[in-house]
């Protein structure tokens, strides 16, 4: 129940009336002064006065419209009548009392006429003349309704008393002049682990904090003073030791004002917000682990789209330093490239002191206590890209103690391109700290992006430095490979329209090299230091290739939860190469067109117009001017693509470019399978001269790939070449990974006589999966 300081009086009331000298001393007082009478005629309260024997002599109006009869019809009767017969005793036994001199009351029931009862209340005095006993003056009072108010003030009192004491969290009410606990609900008993008596009326910084001062005489903050200060609510944290262990309790203080607007006692709501706390803690710092797994997403794909810009090692070394010291503000970055010839390490002596001084700090240490030799050594012969960390000091060697000497936290990785050392990666901290699975995932994903691009500067380059000229040998241009007239052709032209910043559209059939010439023309253009953006216009919806393209803002569309920035703007500073272009839709074609003229555009839901400073390369292996005539592609786009154009024989048409191709591709997977095969046999290259290649270049490069994974010796026979070079009437090799699944599907499907069950069983993927490649590459059984 709820506990109160106050001991509660009972709410039925009690007339005590004094004994006063006889108004009206004889009947002929009634005819006493007009006001006396008014007064008595005009009380809300029954007035009647009695015989010594209690018969009624005078009776007010207002009783006898209670009793229900007239003034004189009741005049002469016992007023004894008028009461249940217990009442009627009680009310005896009261007159007899009373009779010496003195004042009686009773709660009876009074009997109207009609037979209905009505609870009063009944005071009965002596009256007195010359000391002798004259009668009675009794007075009725009608209690029924202040019956029905103490019934209702109970009901609510009962209502808050629930209502109060519901409440799980700890309630109290407090006097704020004296502090003392005025309420408290059943929880905050409870929770203090006293007896209700011990907490009511005591003061509340004794109860709550076992002080004999206030709070705020203490120099704490006391939340009941502060709402009476403010005169409003006041919101606040507290700590509380209990059983040894910290709470935190979430203070609500709500001030109640009396009839002067002054506060005369606050309300306290305590919540013990502990948990709570602990969980926004928590999920703060998982915000802000995602928050940084976001930010190191965002990075690699910033990596992915940059990497190609930077020309020289020490360029690339400093944009990733500068990446990872942005991400990991406590650690240095350190980058120990091997050569090409695996003899040292580079200096990087381009890059800025904070690239090049911690790598030489360390070069110093291992040169002194001669152990750098062994290090080049260690990483010469690693098969493979394993994390080392400074807690595997069990079996660490030397040179890695040296590092833990320097750092007391840190982690390397070897940096690997197919299957070859290039170098190690570290990442040393001066504090003590570790690091998660996610972020070592991050440096794998990071040096897996950048391994390829790196080996390829460090072995294709002497110097520090690219050259910004084509290579000069005659067989190859760049990537490209070739010695034809046709290719040296291109070669020409490649590097004519590199110069410029000219629309230019690539044309040949799949496989002839597309995107590398374009990639080429990218890296010999004034754009080289800016992004070189890849988008397939087949690869997207027509509704998507739209925000693929130029972005779309947030809500845009169904599942734009965020803004996105397109391809043109990716591409801002650097060159965007649009592949098949032909498969464009007609409404993105009046926008590219725009684009074109303009170098303006807006992002899908947009409004703002956005320039862009982008070149624009395209690529098709359709028929443009055809498409144009059979009205599926705009001919003013196609004029405005078609400023130069590049057409990239097929290889059936330079076929003397073919020993030179699988010269190059043998070279490429020996190093991938870790082989070393010297030369294709005579009857090999003469079944590969003689294909036509419908697949072109890379159908080539797969058949060499097969080639080298079948052959054990030191040549390339023709027994090691796929079957569809040896039989006559096989299908090509396929040209994508698209194509050698459909392929697969098809040919399970085939050996099952098309049970898709038993298909889906034996490529080990879920039927719904099997349906879905079945729908997407359009398969049907046989008729």
């Amino acid at each position: 129940m709820v506990r109160n300081r106050h001991q509660e009086a009972p709410l039925t009331p009690s007339v005590t009336p004094k004994v006063v000298p006889c108004l009206f001393p004889h009947e002929s007082s009634w005819t006493a002064p007009e006001c006396f009478r008014n007064v008595v005629d005009l009380s809300k309260e029954g007035l009647a006065l009695l015989d010594h024997e209690a018969r009624i002599i005078v009776i007010n109006p207002w009783l006898a419209d209670m009793l229900g009869s007239g003034t004189e019809e009741l005049r002469g009767r016992s007023f004894l009548d008028f009461f249940e017969e217990d009442g009627r005793a009680t009310l005896n036994a009261q007159l007899e009392q009373c009779r010496p001199g003195g004042t009686e009351s009773a709660v009876l029931s009074l009997r109207r006429r009609g037979g209905t009862s009505r609870v009063v209340l009944v005071s009965v005095v002596a009256r007195q003349e010359n000391g002798q006993f004259q009668g009675f003056l009794a007075a009725v009072t009608d209690i029924a309704r202040l019956q029905e108010l103490e019934k209702e003030l109970r009901a609510a009192k009962e209502l808050r008393d629930t209502v109060f004491n519901s409440i799980t969290d700890n309630l109290i009410v407090i006097e704020p002049r004296s502090c003392r606990v005025v309420l408290a609900n059943d929880s905050f008993v409870r929770w203090m682990g006293r007896e209700p008596e011990a907490v009511i009326d005591q003061r509340c910084f004794e109860v709550m904090h076992g002080k004999g001062t206030p709070c705020q005489e203490e120099g704490y903050f006391c939340p009941v003073k502060e709402t009476t200060r403010l005169k409003r609510p006041v919101l606040a944290d507290k700590a509380f030791s209990f059983h040894g262990k910290e709470h935190v309790y979430q203070i609500s203080a709500y001030p109640h004002f009396d009839s002067e607007g002054e506060v005369d006692l606050v309300v306290c709501l305590e919540r013990d917000v502990t948990d709570r706390r602990r969980m926004e803690e928590s999920l703060a710092f998982r915000s802000q682990e995602l928050q940084k797994t976001q930010n190191q997403l965002e990075k690699l794909s910033e990596i992915s789209r940059m990497r190609y810009s930077y020309r020289s090692i020490p360029e690339l070394m400093q944009y990733l330093h500068d990446i990872l010291v942005d991400l990991f503000p406590q650690a240095e970055p350190l980058f120990l490239l091997l050569d090409a010839e695996k003899q040292r390490l580079l200096a990087l002596e381009e890059c800025s002191g904070q690239v090049t001084e911690p790598l030489k700090r360390l070069i110093r240490r291992l040169e002194k206590v001669g152990l750098l030799g062994e290090f080049l050594k260690y990483l010469a012969n690693l098969q493979d890209s394993q994390i080392v960390t400074y807690a595997d000091r069990g079996a660490m060697p030397a040179y890695f103690k040296i590092i833990s000497r320097i750092y007391p936290s840190w982690f390397g990785l070897p940096i690997f391109s197919q299957q070859q050392c290039l170098g190690f990666f570290l990442l040393g901290s001066l504090v003590p700290q570790g690091y998660s699975r996610e972020e070592l995932n991050f440096f794998h994903a990071l040096f897996g992006q950048v391994a390829c691009y790196l080996r390829y500067l460090v072995r294709h380059k002497t110097a520090v430095k690219l050259s910004s000229g084509p290579v000069p040998e005659k067989t190859q241009f760049g990537d490209i490979i070739g010695q034809s007239k046709k290719m040296h052709e291109i070669y020409e032209l490649i590097d004519l329209v590199a110069r410029t910043d000219a629309t230019v559209l690539i044309t040949g059939e799949n496989g002839t090299g597309k995107e590398l010439v374009a990639r080429t023309i990218h890296h010999q253009s004034k754009r080289s230091r800016g992004p070189f953006v890849v988008a397939n216009c087949s690869a997207y919806s027509p509704t998507l290739l739209e925000s693929e393209l130029f972005g779309h803002e947030k809500g845009a569309f169904t599942g734009a939860i965020r803004r996105k920035k397109g391809r043109f703007e990716l591409a801002q500073g650097g060159t965007l190469f649009l592949d098949e272009i032909g498969d464009i839709p007609p409404a993105t074609q009046v926008l590219l067109l725009r684009f074109l003229q303009d170098h303006c555009f807006e992002r899908v839901g947009g409004e703002a117009t956005i320039e862009s400073n982008v070149r624009v390369l395209a690529a098709t292996n359709k028929d443009l001017y055809r498409e144009v005539q059979e009205g599926r592609f705009r001919d003013d786009l196609y004029y405005r693509l078609n400023v130069i154009t590049i057409q990239l024989p097929a290889l059936r048409e330079r076929k003397e470019d073919i020993p030179l191709l699988c010269q190059h591709f043998l070279e490429k997977y020996n190093r991938k399978e870790n082989k070393r095969i010297l030369r294709f046999s005579a009857d090999a290259m003469q079944t590969l001269m003689d294909f036509d290649w419908p697949g072109n270049v890379r159908q080539l490069e797969n058949a060499v790939s097969h080639a080298v994974i079948l052959a054990q010796g030191e040549d390339i026979r023709r027994r090691h070449l796929p079957r569809f070079l040896k039989e006559a009437g096989q299908e090509a090799l396929p040209t994508s990974l698209a194509e050698t699944e459909r392929l697969l599907i098809l040919r399970v499907l085939k050996e099952v006589g098309w049970n898709k069950h038993e298909a889906a069983r034996r490529l080990r993927v879920s039927r719904s999966t099997l349906y879905s490649k079945i729908r997407r590459y359009e398969l049907g059984s046989p008729k």
